[in-house]
């Protein structure tokens, strides 16, 4: 990987978190990646919502239960969350994880 690819491209296996490929279900695990994308369940169902984080090695799923949204939690915000690996339907989930919003390196602090 070139210097210049950002930040958010810059595979987990770079540093010493865990990486979403290496994972294994039932186990504690910390991740830091961006939200590729989120899905916010319209008024009427169940508070859930849940967004893809992706590392660079692959995606998990996390998923907020009965939140109707999670304060700056947006696609293209820098994640790092703790929590269990499950796996829903074939594909990896964390529920309810803990998360810290990073800042990007080239972010001014306000």
């Amino acid at each position: 990987m070139s210097a210049e690819a950002p930040a958010q491209a810059t595979p987990a296996r770079e540093s010493v978190r865990d990486a979403v490929a290496d994972i294994t279900v039932r186990r504690r695990v910390t991740l830091a990646g961006y939200i590729s994308s989120l899905v916010i369940q319209p008024p009427g169902a169940a508070p859930v919502v849940e967004a893809d984080l992706s590392d660079g090695t692959g995606i998990i799923t996390l998923v907020w239960l009965g939140r109707d949204a999670v304060p700056g939690i947006e696609p293209g915000t820098r994640l790092e969350v703790s929590g269990f690996a499950a796996q829903r339907s074939g594909h990896r989930v964390m529920y309810n994880p803990r998360y810290r919003i990073e800042r990007m390196p080239d972010e001014d602090e306000a």
